[in-house]
């Protein structure tokens, strides 16, 4: 009775809702942050097979937003190269974009300034990974791979080269703080307790 109520309640919308029930889609739907659209307008990105009244359906149902009008355009991709050592080009699979109409507007929130919480430190240090396997892949199809002492020093290398001077120097002393396990002082108990019996056993024979 409670559901029939709610039904009830609940304003249908302008157009006729389809009949098919979908449970559990595996379709991923991304929404295009567009700012040259009107506030009234809204921009997807849809799977191919994806028709205009499946999105005008999915929006109503699965967030009450309804949709007065759909337009639709599939975005080809350019050719893109395989690998930077194949000559093999290929097209990736295109796009298929949908621009929504709105019967109530919609407004972007601001761009957030601090980036923390979505871990933007990793994703930078991911992308300058990427970004330097690939001047590496360049470097080599070009056959001018740089010898190995005339590349730069690394940020550990060259605090383990500072390291190193100062032990040399007298600055520091080695000091190893790794807890041993304890087998190990039962071992060194056996050895101390040999060197005495085998300096008395030395003096003896003397």
């Amino acid at each position: 009775m409670a559901e029939a109520v709610k039904a009830a309640a609940r304003q249908l919308p302008a157009f006729k809702l389809g009949q098919k029930q979908v449970y559990l889609p595996n379709h991923v739907i991304t929404m295009l942050r567009k700012e040259h659209l009107p506030p009234n307008e809204a921009c997807f990105k849809v799977p191919l097979r994806f028709t205009k009244f499946d999105l005008r359906d999915y929006l109503w149902n699965l967030y009450n937003v309804e949709v007065t009008k759909v337009r639709a355009y599939v975005k080809q991709q350019p050719l893109t190269q395989r690998s930077t050592s194949s000559r093999s080009w290929y097209r990736p699979q295109p796009q298929k974009i949908m621009t929504v109409e709105l019967a109530k507007p919609f407004q972007w929130p601001d761009v957030p300034t601090d980036l923390e919480p979505w871990s933007n430190d990793l994703w930078k240090m991911r992308e300058d990974t990427i970004e330097k396997r690939n001047e590496e892949q360049l470097v080599r199809q070009k056959m001018q791979i740089p010898l190995k002492s005339q590349e730069p020093l690394s940020k550990d290398r060259q605090e383990l080269s500072k390291l190193a001077k100062q032990m040399l120097s007298g600055e520091v002393k080695w000091s190893n703080d790794v807890a041993l396990d304890p087998r190990w002082d039962q071992i060194l108990e056996k050895e101390k307790a040999k060197k005495p019996a085998e300096t008395t056993t030395t003096t003896t024979s003397s």
